[in-house]
């Protein structure tokens, strides 16, 4: 897994998606999705340190996830993936899971494949015919 210390709040992606890691100001230009603040938690402060996960949602389409605090990579146990309770669950799907660390703290198991942008196709609409 991949594990951010954000101040906010610490969250993790698989490895198995992230394609690289970059500095968000210097190296990436294309918009970023701050996973954290669509959940409900404060925006996140632009800065210099920050840096951006990218990872592969599941469309193929890269997704530059906002990272601000450090990084690190580390096996998870599964028995330590635990299912969030269901009312949880339906009203926060870009959540999948929370992971108790070694250490006793909690991250929030990030499902970047619910992304979504105002450009996306819906499901089955070019299968529509117009009505105009």
């Amino acid at each position: 897994m991949v594990h951010v210390h954000d101040p906010r709040v610490r969250w993790s992606v698989r490895a198995a998606q992230v394609m690289r890691i970059a500095a968000a100001a210097a190296e990436w230009h294309a918009p970023t999705v701050d996973l954290l603040a669509m959940l409900g938690a404060p925006a996140s402060r632009r800065d210099a340190t920050q840096r951006v996960v990218i990872v592969r949602a599941a469309s193929g389409r890269d997704i530059a996830l906002l990272a601000s605090g450090p990084i690190d990579v580390a096996d998870v146990d599964p028995s330590d993936v635990l299912a969030l309770p269901a009312a949880l669950a339906a009203s926060a799907p870009h959540v999948s899971a929370i992971i108790v660390a070694r250490d006793g703290s909690l991250s929030l198991l990030l499902e970047p494949s619910t992304v979504t942008f105002a450009e996306d196709t819906v499901l089955g609409e070019e299968l529509c015919p117009s009505r105009s």
